[in-house]
């Protein structure tokens, strides 16, 4: 699958980006103060956590993203931004740029994982953090993905009505098993969740905390954080390292 084919997708399902307030407490709770001067928000998306850098007084905000619409979204967010239309595995930057590369959710989406991280490594700077959050492997991303790959190639007209009965069943499961309803929990529509998780065009990786360790190489002093993430169904399908770079 061509960078096209997965940026086409985002373009149709893009949505207005998360509170500037949402994505500040998750950079608050990974990246210390003292290291945000020239970050990198690699695969921007509608440019959320973009915003929230340059809010917290980022020196120079860089994104990236394969879908063109998104980065329409990002480049309003973020005027001063500097946007291009790129993959996580060819990153049009020289060695030892950023100070700080952000990752959200996209490493999962990317054929060739361990070149992605090669490349971040790449442009941090000695000292500079990288935070990349992704799927972890387990049996619910096992039998998720198993859906996927049925979701992904259905006709055109059965996908709305499994998001509309998505949208009806997982607000009273998720107040059922959580407590708390959807709208608490995350910013985003569970119709946005769904066609992340469930119909993207292509394969979806899972990670180790082991394996993103290993990926980074020794180059890297890298752990496992546990950031505020949304749960919807306490099914812990995520996982979230933060990687600094020796000098």
């Amino acid at each position: 699958m061509g960078i096209s084919q997965q940026g086409q997708f985002w373009d149709s399902v893009t949505e207005a980006a998360a509170p500037l307030v949402e994505a500040r407490r998750l950079i608050e709770a990974l990246v210390p103060a003292a290291a945000i001067g020239d970050v990198l928000d690699a695969g921007c998306g509608a440019g959320d956590y973009s915003a929230a850098f340059t809010a917290l007084g980022a020196r120079r905000v860089a994104g990236f993203d394969v879908s063109a619409g998104s980065l329409r979204l990002a480049r309003k967010r973020t005027p001063s931004g500097h946007f291009s239309q790129a993959s996580l595995t060819h990153l049009p930057f020289p060695d030892q740029t950023f100070d700080v590369v952000w990752s959200w959710g996209v490493l999962h989406y990317v054929p060739d994982p361990v070149l992605a991280l090669h490349e971040v490594t790449r442009v941090l700077r000695p000292g500079g953090v990288a935070v990349i959050h992704t799927l972890r492997a387990g049996f619910w991303s096992s039998l998720e993905r198993t859906g996927a790959q049925v979701m992904c190639h259905t006709p055109g007209w059965v996908q709305p009505i499994m998001l509309s009965a998505g949208e009806r069943l997982i607000p009273p499961l998720s107040q059922l098993i959580t407590g708390r309803r959807p709208e608490e929990l995350t910013s985003k529509t569970i119709r946005q969740k769904l066609h992340e998780r469930l119909f993207v065009p292509g394969t979806t990786y899972t990670f180790s905390v082991e394996q993103l360790v290993l990926a980074f190489g020794s180059t890297m002093d890298t752990t496992e954080a546990h950031p505020p993430v949304a749960d919807l169904l306490k099914r812990d399908m995520s996982v979230t390292v933060v990687g600094r770079r020796k000098a």
